[in-house]
């Protein structure tokens, strides 16, 4: 079975997927501090991923109207 990750695809879609990549790393660390489970290299991966997804919403001017239209910081407090 091929991943999902090797399929070649188009800037625009590998961005989408990237986007969709980060947010759910950004939840699940958000579900391991709830569980007290987060350490240091799970807060800097944290403040990493949320750097990014930042970068992309101040860059990107589709990031909006492809859901990157909310406060990501308030979303995910670093």
């Amino acid at each position: 079975m091929i991943q999902r990750s090797m399929i070649p695809a188009p800037a625009k879609e590998t961005l989408l997927d990237l986007i969709d990549e980060i947010t759910m790393a950004l939840e699940d660390l958000r579900d391991g501090e709830l569980r007290g489970e987060v350490d240091r290299y799970g807060e800097g991966a944290k403040a990493a991923f949320v750097q990014m997804l930042e970068f992309i919403q101040q860059r990107w001017d589709e990031a909006e109207e492809h859901g990157l239209d909310f406060d990501i910081e308030a979303e995910f407090p670093v």
